[in-house]
């Protein structure tokens, strides 16, 4: 999304990924087995899907820059309540609760292609158990789907 609208992307990731990261729109990708992230920087915003090393990447912002976490984890939830006592490099948590005008910007870029879902794979709903135990064994890149049979919801 960033990328779409025009901001520069740098993706940390592993280095197996980089290749759909890149086709994704990030500007460069660098290797977290090889990056340190005293070695990276400044950013503007932080998008941290993980949750770990948090005190470690903010600071890597620039000044009055932002980092939003959606992995939260004991660690994650001090290094929230610490940035919110000492500094102007805050870290926030995430939560989506999008209104109706954003969720249909968000589908017009997927229409026109600005914006592409990776999906890893589709399972029926009758098959929810081997879907979260794919969940469970990790090591994929996009995300599960679950459909669901018209009329079921």
């Amino acid at each position: 999304m960033a990328h779409a609208m025009g901001g520069h992307v740098t993706a940390l990731a592993r280095d197996r990924h980089a290749k759909l990261l890149t086709e994704l729109g990030a500007d460069e990708v660098l290797d977290y087995g090889s990056t340190t992230s005293d070695r990276i920087g400044p950013f503007d915003v932080i998008v941290d899907t993980v949750g770990t090393e948090l005190h470690c990447y903010r600071g890597r912002l620039a000044k009055g820059g932002r980092m939003v976490t959606v992995g939260l984890s004991p660690s994650a939830i001090a290094a929230i309540a610490a940035s919110s006592v000492h500094g102007s490099r805050r870290i926030r948590t995430f939560s989506a609760n999008p209104e109706t005008p954003v969720l249909r910007d968000v589908a017009d870029r997927v229409t026109s292609g600005a914006l592409r879902p990776v999906i890893d794979s589709v399972y029926p709903l009758a098959d929810i158990a081997a879907a979260h135990q794919a969940f469970e064994r990790g090591g994929v890149v996009g995300k599960h789907v679950v459909t669901v049979p018209g009329g079921s919801v």
